[in-house]
């Protein structure tokens, strides 16, 4: 391919000069004519044929028209006489053999300069007859022109040179071309083990991770090339992509959760309601009955001995205790089932809480335990503010019970965008995770002793969610404690988004 490039350089020497200079400079007479060609149009303009025009105001349009087109075509020739005279001495085209033309062209340019400077046009008397003679003009200066030979002809014999060396070009080059083909070939062949095999391994593992298998890698061996930082950047993404993955399997597994313990709790609530009320009314009728009767028990029991007055005493009080507690259950159930719309307003959440581990504190049972509030500073948010007292009790309470004396509870407040934040950490009991699945499910206790009613969280999850808002729970297993999270929209027309609730586990999880 080399040589056959020296050859052709060697056969287009002579004439690259003048093909260039044609191409780009040379005098084109196609040009001139062109030029000339710009006169003709406002000279062959005619009037209306059906005679309604104005005469002079025609002749002076006419008159304008020819005076730019004039300008135009001048300056068309006069760059045409610049090429001519910018010929290269060893140029085939001589500037001498076209100085005739020059001269007629300029001379019939001047002429139709100075008469257009007369204004003759502009006399409708003499304008047709000025026409003919500036068509009669041109016509004579056009015919001269196309009788020059034209440039290019100079350059046919050449060309035609070129053209036989060229087809020995061609033959040179298809050799070359058959050699290069049996290199390319000999290259492929070596290349084949560094680029299409690794390439292929890529192949494979691309389908398998579009099949789905994210735990899939690429291997290839360690040459240090290319190939190597694709396959290393492949099984990044897949592994990205892995995490991505169980990211949303989790997200999923966590909605299907709180689906069922909704259904479930809407299920319970519609049979609590129901059975609260039958209850309530002989609980009612017992509990009267018994006030009665401890009323009446002086009168009733006179004359009786001492110990039988001791033990009908007894059980009376024991009457009146449960037939109180079975109330107690009745109202949190009415309580758990009712969820109706009620009023909210701008809370000051830090001063609810400390008002709720204020009332706690005093309790006798709760005094050897620690309950601390970390947050100072107000934090406001649209709540129905009793709900949310039961809320922050309940959570309070829930925590005092799971721990032994000495143990402590820490509360913090923390408003994160357009929602409010309640974390509750104690170092109690703790929880495994079967138990942190079932803890909102209505009538689920594990209190010391067997005690509750197992109804306080459920109706705290019923609270949160008809604040529009979430609860989690998270514990290291049993003895270690547990963390409740709490989380609430500042505004009753916002809700918990789940790239705000993405971002907070990284905080959390410090």
């Amino acid at each position: 391919m080399a040589i056959a490039s020296i050859v052709g350089l060697v056969s287009y020497r002579h004439v690259v000069t003048d093909l260039e200079f044609s191409i780009k400079d040379a005098p084109r007479k196609a040009d001139l004519i062109v030029a000339i060609d710009i006169l003709f149009e406002p000279l062959l303009h005619h009037p209306p044929e059906n005679g309604n025009y104005d005469p002079e105001n025609f002749a002076a349009f006419q008159h304008q028209q020819f005076g730019m087109a004039l300008r135009r075509s001048k300056e068309e020739i006069r760059e045409f006489l610049q090429c001519l005279d910018n010929l290269p001495p060893n140029s085939s085209i001589q500037a001498d053999d076209y100085s005739l033309l020059r001269t007629r062209v300029v001379d019939t340019v001047t002429f139709l300069e100075e008469q257009q400077m007369a204004g003759l046009l502009i006399d409708p008397k003499q304008r047709q007859q000025q026409v003919g003679n500036f068509l009669q003009q041109l016509n004579a200066l056009h015919k001269f022109v196309n009788s020059v030979p034209d440039p290019f002809e100079v350059f046919l014999p050449r060309l035609a040179e070129a053209e036989r060396n060229l087809q020995a070009c061609l033959t040179i080059v298809v050799i070359s071309f058959i050699l290069a083909f049996l290199l390319f070939l000999g290259v492929v062949g070596w290349s084949n083990h560094w680029i299409f095999e690794p390439i292929q391994v890529l192949h494979k593992a691309a389908k398998r991770v579009a099949n789905g298998d994210f735990q899939y890698r690429a291997e290839l061996k360690k040459t240090g090339d290319e190939m190597n930082d694709l396959a290393d950047v492949f099984n990044q993404v897949t592994a990205q992509f892995h995490e991505i993955n169980q990211d949303l399997d989790r997200k999923v597994n966590e909605k299907t959760k709180a689906l069922i313990r909704s259904e479930r709790l809407a299920g319970v609530g519609f049979l609590a309601s129901g059975v609260a009320h039958e209850i309530n009314n002989p609980l009612h009728v017992i509990s009267t009955i018994a006030d009665s009767l401890e009323m009446q028990a002086v009168t009733v029991l006179e004359g009786c001995p001492e110990a039988d007055r001791e033990v009908f005493t007894k059980y009376l009080g024991m009457i009146q205790t449960e037939a109180f507690r079975c109330q107690e259950i009745t109202e949190k159930l009415l309580s758990f089932a009712r969820g109706q719309e009620v009023t909210r307003a701008q809370t000051n959440l830090t001063e609810l809480t400390n008002d709720v581990v204020s009332m706690v504190s005093h309790l006798s049972k709760f005094r050897d335990r620690i309950v601390k509030v970390i947050t100072v500073d107000p934090v406001y948010a649209e709540v129905n503010s009793s709900e949310m007292k039961q809320v922050v009790l309940n959570m309070v309470s829930n925590a005092l019970e799971s721990m032994d004396p000495g143990g402590k509870l820490e509360i913090e407040l923390m408003p994160i965008r357009a929602q409010v934040n309640l974390i509750f950490r104690d170092n109690g009991c703790g929880m495994t995770p079967e138990t942190q699945e079932q803890l909102f499910d209505p009538f689920f206790t594990q209190r010391k002793g067997g005690g509750g009613t197992g109804l306080g969280l459920s109706i705290t999850h019923r609270i949160v969610e008809d604040h529009n808002g979430s609860i989690e729970v998270s514990s290291d297993g049993p003895g270690m404690g547990s963390t409740f999270r709490i989380r609430i929209p500042r505004r009753v027309d916002e809700n918990i988004s789940e790239e705000t609730i993405y971002e907070e586990s990284g905080y959390y999880a410090a």
